[in-house]
């Protein structure tokens, strides 16, 4: 006997089908074909354990800390009061931090490695740094860039503490330092939506993952200390989504210098990419 969730259905309830007596993990096992919305509502049901309410419209950006106790949230706003990112401790589920600093729509939040900073970007072309120690804020930069930052990821622990931003300026830009300057400015033929630093050092090089708008996918590349980066590979046309990039992330793929990049994309499309740097 399983569990079964309609699909506009607000409650479970059981199903006692002939299907339902075998067991999930044989059923998804013996399947011929990708399974269907059925199937994954009726044998990969998850409780639900919290729900967490203070917004005021719809939610734009969640991100969990790497430690698993905070959660970070925003929501689509017009106005500075609703601009506003609110923490949540996994523990308990309790509002910790009201954050204020935005004035339009908070598009995207990133933890640093040691999950001692927040940075937030949004529609008013500024980022913002929030030390998780006090919640207070640690940096403001105003028009960052000239248009809306789309994206924000931090570096892996080895370089330190840089992030990096993209815009539909065309540009993605690196932050770090004592004072937090821009270290580098790469521009692109479209605008930029995505970007995420790769979480390791591969030898002396560094390297950012860097969707577009048109869908095109590049990586950068940057030697350790030396600030110069540059376009080391961009992806061939026809294995690049149709359209805009929205989010990119890596992970490893078995064996020294190998990975999988994996975009999502606005023409309804997952890709995922062999990555080997040699």
């Amino acid at each position: 006997m399983t569990a079964n969730l309609p699909v506009l259905g607000l409650s479970n309830k059981e199903s006692t089908s002939t299907e339902d007596e075998i067991a999930p993990s044989a059923f998804l096992d013996n399947l011929t074909s990708p399974p269907l919305e059925d199937h994954l509502s009726r044998y990969t049901l998850s409780p639900e354990l919290e729900k967490l309410y203070a917004h005021p419209s719809d939610i734009i950006a969640v991100s969990t800390s790497h430690s698993g106790q905070w959660i970070a949230s925003s929501c689509k706003a017009a106005t500075p009061a609703n601009a506003v990112i609110r923490v949540f401790d996994t523990s308990t589920y309790a509002e910790i931090a009201t954050l204020q600093s935005h004035g339009l729509t908070v598009t995207k939040l990133a933890w640093s490695p040691d999950d001692s900073l927040l940075v937030s970007v949004g529609r008013d072309r500024q980022w913002t740094l929030f030390d998780t120690k006090t919640w207070h804020v640690k940096k403001v930069m105003p028009k960052a860039h000239a248009r809306i930052i789309w994206d924000v990821s931090f570096s892996p622990a080895e370089l330190g503490y840089m992030f990096t931003t993209a815009s539909r300026d065309k540009s993605v830009k690196i932050w770090g330092g004592e004072k937090w300057d821009c270290l580098a400015t790469v521009k692109f033929p479209e605008s930029v939506t995505s970007c995420t630093f790769l979480y390791e050092l591969v030898g002396v090089m560094t390297f950012v993952a860097v969707g577009l708008e048109n869908g095109a996918i590049y990586i950068l590349g940057c030697e350790r200390d030396k600030g110069h980066w540059r376009v080391i590979h961009a992806f061939v046309e026809r294995d690049t989504p149709s359209e805009t990039v929205t989010a990119m992330e890596w992970r490893p793929c078995g064996g020294e210098g190998r990975y999988e990049l994996a975009a999502a994309a606005d023409d309804c499309s997952v890709r995922i990419y062999e990555v080997i740097i040699s």
